[in-house]
C-alpha cells in the first residue's frame, strides 16, 4: 500500500484542489490519504470536513512541516510514501503506477524521484524540471536537491533515519534525503508525474532570507560532521552552501552575501562548479546592483524563474 501524506497549515487557497487530485488519481490503486492539519487558523479544518471519509484527518498544535510529515509517517499504514504538498495538486495517475512493483525489483532502492512541472497560482505550466541520475556529488557536492515533488520512499528507510528533523525550516526535506543516501540508493524515475506550484505565498518564496541562508550551511556542515565523504566532496558541499546562501542576497539585505562568496572561494581553492558570473557580478557589487535589478527581479519572480 502506499500511503499519501498532505502536511498544511493556512492553505485554504489550494488545499481543496489538492485533495481533490488525491482522490481522483488514486482510485485504481491501494492508497491510504492523511492530511495533517498543522495547526491552521484559517478556513483549512472546515475544508477538510468536506472530504470525511474519503481521507483521514490528524489536526495536531502548529509545529512546522516536517513534524506534521512526521506525524503522517507514524500513523500510515503503507509500506511506501509520498508527500504531497498542500499546494501542489497531482497532475495525474501516474506517480502512483508501479511503485510496488519497482521497489520489489529493487530491494536496495529507498527513495524513487521523478521530474516534475513547475505550475502557477492558477495551474499553468511554467516550465518542466528534469532531475538528475544520483550522485554523491550532485546531491551532496553541489547542494541539489535531487528527490522533489513525487517522489515515493519506503516507510521503513524513513523511520530509520527518524524521519524529518523538526529543527530545520527551510531545509527539511533536502537534509532528509541527504541522511537517507545514506540507507539505500536515491533513483531517478524517468516520467514526469509531479507538480511544483511558484506563488507569492510558498514559505520557499516568501521567506528567503538571513535563517534560510543559515539553515543551508548548517545543514551542510552537520551533514560533513556526522558522515565519512572523500574530502573533494566535502570542500566541494562546503562551497556551494555558502554559494547558494550568498544567492539570498538578492532578496535580502540582512544577508551578507560579499563575506559569504568569500567564505565559498575559500573552501574549496576557488572553485564552485554552479557558481555563475551574472550571480558573482550581483554580489560583488553590492549595495548598487540591488538598485539596478529590482525592476528584472520583480519580472523573474513573477514568471518563476528566480529560484535560489
Amino acid at each position: 500500500m502506499i500511503t499519501v501524506i498532505t502536511p498544511v497549515f493556512n492553505g485554504a487557497q489550494f488545499i481543496r484542489e489538492t485533495v481533490e487530485s488525491v482522490l481522483e488519481y488514486k482510485r485504481s490503486f491501494p492508497v491510504e490519504y492523511i492530511v495533517v492539519n498543522d495547526g491552521s487558523t484559517d478556513s483549512t479544518f472546515e475544508i477538510l470536513q468536506e472530504f470525511s471519509g474519503a481521507i483521514r484527518v490528524i489536526s495536531k498544535p502548529n509545529g512546522g512541516e516536517s513534524s506534521a510529515v512526521n506525524v503522517g509517517i507514524e500513523n500510515s499504514k503503507g509500506s511506501f510514501l509520498l508527500v504531497v504538498s498542500a499546494d501542489d495538486p497531482l497532475p495525474s495517475s501516474k506517480v502512483f503506477s508501479g511503485v510496488e512493483e519497482f521497489f520489489s525489483e529493487n530491494p536496495d532502492v529507498v527513495a524513487w524521484y521523478p521530474n516534475w512541472a513547475m505550475i502557477d497560482s492558477s495551474g499553468k505550466v511554467l516550465r518542466i524540471v528534469e532531475v538528475d541520475e544520483y550522485s554523491e556529488e550532485l546531491l551532496i557536492g553541489r547542494f541539489r536537491c535531487l528527490p522533489g515533488p513525487g517522489t515515493i520512499f519506503r516507510k521503513d528507510a524513513a523511520l530509520s533515519i527518524g524521519g524529518r528533523d523538526s529543527r530545520w525550516t527551510f531545509v527539511g526535506d533536502y537534509d532528509f534525503w541527504l541522511r537517507l543516501s545514506r540507507v539505500g540508493i536515491l533513483k531517478k524515475r524517468d516520467e514526469l508525474v509531479a507538480q511544483w506550484r511558484f506563488h507569492s505565498q510558498s514559505t520557499s518564496i516568501s521567506l528567503r532570507g538571513l535563517d534560510m541562508a543559515a539553515e543551508r550551511i548548517s545543514v551542510t556542515q552537520e551533514f560533513l560532521k556526522n558522515n565519512s565523504l572523500e574530502e573533494s566532496i566535502r570542500k566541494m558541499a562546503l562551497a556551494h552552501s555558502y554559494y547558494f546562501a550568498a544567492r539570498l542576497s538578492f532578496f535580502d539585505s540582512k544577508v551578507d552575501g560579499k563575506r559569504l562568496l568569500r567564505q565559498a572561494f575559500a573552501s574549496n581553492k576557488w572553485k564552485i562548479e554552479d557558481g555563475n558570473a551574472l550571480v558573482y557580478s550581483f554580489i560583488w557589487t553590492l549595495p548598487f546592483s540591488r538598485l539596478l535589478v529590482s525592476p528584472i527581479r520583480r519580472l523573474l519572480q513573477r514568471m518563476g524563474y528566480a529560484q535560489t
